[in-house]
């Protein structure tokens, strides 16, 4: 084999393991957005708005026993909605990488256009251990 037969050969295997590696990592990135994402709107779906529905019932009936004001009724009604608006949007961002995870498997990864889901609420007293 000539010296450039040799050095062709040589610039193919490094591309080919170049690509292998890019590969890799961007199945394992895609992977790791996917588990998060289900994670977390699993996480919504199973434990925070079922939570705040309970919350909601209580506080409604707090309010009948005149307990609590309607302002204070109001404000929980408002982060019961905050909590599911959040659930849905945890659920769009499973969803967007999903997608990602599917196309990186096929070969062809996209660009993650997926929005971080905010945590925050409107009342500040969200959080997991809530």
């Amino acid at each position: 084999m000539s010296k450039l037969g040799r050095n062709t050969h040589l610039a193919a295997a490094n591309r080919y393991e170049a690509v292998v590696r890019s590969a890799s990592s961007q199945l394992r990135e895609s992977y790791s957005a996917y588990r998060t994402a289900y994670d977390l709107a699993r996480h919504y779906r199973d434990e925070i708005v079922p939570l705040r529905k309970v919350m909601a019932e209580e506080n409604v009936l707090r309010y009948n026993g005149m307990l609590i004001g309607v302002f204070e009724l109001l404000a929980d009604s408002r982060d019961q909605v905050t909590s599911v608006m959040q659930a849905i949007n945890a659920q769009q961002q499973f969803w967007l990488a999903d997608a990602g995870l599917a196309a990186s498997i096929i070969g062809k990864p996209m660009a993650m256009g997926a929005t971080p889901v905010s945590t925050s609420t409107a009342g500040g007293s969200e959080g997991p251990g809530h």
